[in-house]
């Protein structure tokens, strides 16, 4: 009776809301291929997005991110983590027919695994993304354009609450991350693409570079796929975590 009240109070509010409850993600387990791996040695992340509700072209979606960072550790250990990343990420999206667009905040902090460090960076951001339809989460694995693009920019609001920075330990200030991947071969259920980032911080005092190049190998079954990647970071300035230079060998499941 309550539902059913709500209805006719709020017919507009209601009228072609759904709850899609839809689901997209990737895991992947990659391996350094430098030579010194005290710092480098192996990345896992995992996450996890579900859309919630949509009402025509507007949905609200939630994201989970966890990244985890392995260095070779005393007596051989390779699989034991010793910094974490993770994320909690809230938003909406406007899709349109060739373009879609995000406005989310994102939450994340980093934190050094076993170890007893004062001052763990946390960063709270808003985050605004262009792209092509088919760089959408949803469209991503069974999209036939060949060229993908994106365009993100994020701000990292320096507020006080109850006197604590909401980005304590960081000095971003705002970054810009274009994006670009084009897939070279396709057939039925394989395919293979090359990706582009470039993402561009302002500190108060300098530049963050985070910069990439990754080639992707895939077998595709429905709206799932399997593959391995190999990836590049061509230049990588950033405090938090510096991997530039170095070669990514990885393995990924995508859904």
């Amino acid at each position: 009776m309550r539902i059913k009240f709500l209805y006719i109070i709020f017919p507009a509010i209601f009228y072609g809301l759904e709850f899609p409850l839809d689901f997209n993600g990737r895991v992947f387990l990659g391996k350094y291929l430098n030579s010194d791996t005290t710092r480098f040695n192996m990345d896992a992340a995992a996450y996890l997005r579900c859309t919630m509700m949509s009402h025509k072209n507007l949905s609200f979606y939630m994201e989970y991110r966890d990244e985890l960072d392995m260095a070779e550790q005393k007596g051989g250990v390779s699989l034991d983590p010793r910094y974490s990343h993770y994320y909690v990420i809230g938003g909406f999206e406007y899709k349109l027919a060739k373009i879609f667009s995000e406005i989310s905040f994102i939450h994340d902090c980093v934190h050094d695994i076993d170890y007893e460090v004062e001052g763990t960076p946390v960063f709270n951001r808003i985050s605004l993304l262009f792209g092509s339809t088919g760089y959408h989460p949803s469209n991503l694995i069974t999209t036939k354009q060949k060229i993908l693009w994106a365009l993100t920019t994020r701000f990292y609001p320096h507020w006080k609450y109850s006197g604590w920075d909401i980005n304590a330990g960081a000095d971003y200030q705002y970054d810009i991350n274009p994006d670009i991947i084009y897939t070279f071969f396709k057939s039925k259920n394989f395919g293979a693409f090359i990706n582009l980032s470039l993402l561009i911080c302002k500190s108060d005092t300098a530049f963050y570079h985070q910069d990439f190049i990754r080639s992707d190998i895939f077998y595709r079954n429905y709206d799932r796929r399997i593959g391995i990647e190999l990836k590049y970071n061509i230049y990588n300035n950033d405090p938090i975590k510096n991997p530039g230079g170095l070669w990514l060998f990885s393995i990924f499941v995508e859904f």
